[in-house]
């Protein structure tokens, strides 16, 4: 008997295989660390010498230690503050390119289009950002072209600003807006604009009642796929910011890596607690108000 003839006719092993494995994983790899996170935002480790001890004294000692952090409310403004123009920015840039890719061009070279706009994004994505980093330097190919055809004189200072963080959000996040817009526009019945046109309506108003509405579940998906992970970026405010451009995540990474002992990852626990705290509710309010939409599509 083979081994796929004994998990066919075993139920409890095929309910552990499909059902176990996964939550034994998540079990591991999520909810212990979070648990872990829980404890040390509560002050409920304390370090003796060299070992950390478990002290079952919550504390919300770390949460106002964060809360007294300079210029912590601030951060977290500019969290939302890039999140909301990078979910713009990329909605912006992917709307009329999936709409051209998925209504416009010929079946036969929709998966050619697709396909170069994905090659760029199997790049690693740190490389991909210190890219950015040259080409927005001072001496940079967008600084190199704009006193090429005369529109500048001086060099324009990208790097270190709310500009440049935003610019490599945009292009780092751009493909979790195309791909739901992507699949929800592929799909849309052409002959629906044809009739509309039929009855007299324009491109315009066509694309109002109909292309738009229909394509609102990509629309909702895009902009929840963009926007939470955006809240939290780090990497790049890290690499392309200064010291203006702060961030929650920013904020988590050094407490965490740059703040020795169990300070550091307390208060850093307390942080990564809050932005966890923002998703849920960003979450809720997408489940309540705009997921039966998505459901829809």
């Amino acid at each position: 008997m083979s081994i796929i003839d004994i998990i066919r006719r075993g139920k409890k092993l095929k309910l552990f295989i499909f059902i176990g494995i996964p939550m034994i994983y998540l079990l591991i790899f999520f909810f212990i660390p979070f648990l872990i996170a829980f404890l040390y935002s509560l002050g409920m480790f304390k370090q003796v010498v060299y070992q950390y001890v478990f002290v079952p004294e919550p504390s919300l000692e770390y949460y106002s230690g964060l809360m007294k952090f300079p210029g912590i409310f601030k951060s977290i403004q500019r969290s939302f503050y890039y999140a909301s123009l990078t979910t713009l920015g990329t909605f912006l840039i992917s709307y009329p390119l999936t709409y051209y890719i998925g209504v416009k061009l010929e079946e036969k070279y929709r998966d050619l289009a697709v396909l170069i706009i994905f090659t760029p994004f199997w790049i690693n994505f740190l490389l991909r950002v210190y890219a950015m980093r040259f080409i927005l330097h001072e001496a940079g190919m967008i600084n190199l072209i704009l006193r090429l055809i005369g529109i500048i004189s001086e060099p324009i200072k990208f790097l270190g600003t709310d500009t440049a963080v935003i610019i490599v959000m945009i292009y780092s996040y751009l493909i979790f807006m195309v791909l739901p817009l992507y699949g929800v526009l592929e799909k849309l019945d052409v002959e629906l604009l044809e009739a509309a046109a039929t009855l007299g309506a324009t491109p315009f108003k066509a694309f109002i009642k109909i292309t738009l509405p229909l394509s609102l579940p990509g629309i909702l998906a895009g902009s929840l796929l963009v926007f939470i992970p955006a809240v939290g970026e780090f990497v790049i405010p890290e690499l392309v910011g200064g010291p203006n451009t702060t961030t929650l995540g920013t904020i988590i990474y050094s407490f965490f890596l740059r703040v020795r002992g169990v300070t550091g990852w307390g208060i850093g626990s307390a942080a990564a607690l809050i932005y966890i705290v923002l998703i849920l509710v960003a979450s809720y309010v997408y489940m309540k108000f705009v997921g039966g939409e998505v459901r829809l599509g």
